[in-house]
């Protein structure tokens, strides 16, 4: 069992790293972020964070996806579908992060098995960030031709991480 104290620190930091994350890549494209972006962020972060089951945790991830869509041109590079894939990637850590601390009590000591699970899920996140991001990268480099088929790549990809998640939900069941 991992103390209350222990893992609720880590989650709180997992979701103010997330935060600077998503202004660090606002502000690669859009320098001004900051100025606006910035407070917006911090005060519904200490809201989320006060109360991750309410209201604040939507908010958080709307200002996060907000300032990550507003700041940022069409990916056409490598370095822009990277920082694509990084935001939507925190978006999805944000959430996780906020999960946790609203579905356990304040007090309540984490099982190991819970924090694992939470890891695997979160490094698969990663790893389907990256993949979609790889796979944007292969949609702009591509011509024109392919689109179709860059698509039914894409949604191979998407049928088999449903049957993964489907096998996975047969297994707890």
């Amino acid at each position: 069992m991992i103390p209350a104290t222990l893992w609720r620190r880590l989650a709180r930091g997992t979701v103010v790293a997330s935060d600077v994350l998503v202004l660090l890549v606002a502000m690669a494209e859009l320098p001004g972020a900051l100025k606006i972006a910035g407070p917006l962020l911090a005060g519904a972060t200490v809201w989320a964070l006060l109360a991750p089951a309410s209201w604040g945790a939507l908010v958080l991830l709307a200002l996060q996806a907000l300032v990550l869509a507003t700041s940022r041109t069409v990916p056409a590079s490598v370095t822009d579908w990277s920082l694509a894939a990084l935001g939507a990637t925190l978006l999805l850590v944000t959430h996780l992060a906020l999960s946790l601390l609203a579905a356990w009590p304040p007090g309540a000591m984490l099982p190991r098995s819970t924090a694992a699970r939470w890891a695997r899920q979160t490094g698969v996140l990663a790893a389907l960030g990256g993949g979609c991001a790889a796979l944007g990268l292969l949609a702009s480099r591509t011509p024109v031709g392919w689109g179709p088929w860059v698509g039914a790549v894409a949604l191979l990809a998407v049928a088999g991480t449903a049957a993964l998640l489907r096998a996975a939900a047969g297994r707890r069941a």
